[in-house]
């Protein structure tokens, strides 16, 4: 009876033992062969100073020196009110965006070499998000030829696309 238990217990742990399945189950949907459309955002949305358009302009008009970038980072929420870069030379000869963006007040400003979520560069012109659209960009500021402007910057989220 000993050697029956033995044997049946050596033959159970060989089989569990044998067992190649993961011991975990991947969450659902997961797919590694999957190409997704959209990146998804993957930093937090902690960092940057928070300031209206209109905020951002006086600070670049009043503390800035030309081509000298602020320390800080600063996050804007506004709408894109117009894009300076023709769309249909990216991701050739370009992979960033330059366009205005303002929130109702006074001022708009320019986003100069905004990049794409997460701060990587666009891949094609379906990702830039068109006129009209609400998005929150983090860059520093800086001021070119007297203009305040913010410079080498990205989208951190695209909160309202509107139609093209």
């Amino acid at each position: 009876m000993k050697q029956f238990i033995f044997i049946t217990t050596v033959l159970a742990a060989m089989v569990l033992f044998g067992c190649k399945e993961n011991p975990y189950m991947p969450s659902p949907g997961e797919n590694n062969k999957q190409i997704l459309d959209t990146m998804p955002i993957l930093k937090a949305d902690t960092n940057g100073i928070i300031v209206s358009v209109d905020s951002a302009y006086a600070i670049g008009l009043s503390q800035l020196q030309n081509d000298v970038p602020t320390a800080e980072m600063y996050k804007i929420t506004a709408t894109i009110s117009s894009i300076e870069t023709d769309l249909n030379n990216i991701p050739r000869p370009y992979t960033n965006v330059n366009f205005y963006i303002s929130d109702g007040g006074k001022q708009s400003l320019k986003c100069q070499y905004t990049n794409f979520l997460n701060n990587y560069p666009f891949r094609n012109k379906t990702q830039v998000p068109p006129v009209g659209s609400k998005v929150t960009v983090v860059g520093p500021l800086s001021k070119y030829n007297g203009n305040p402007q913010m410079k080498n910057g990205y989208i951190m989220r695209v909160d309202e696309v509107a139609q093209p």
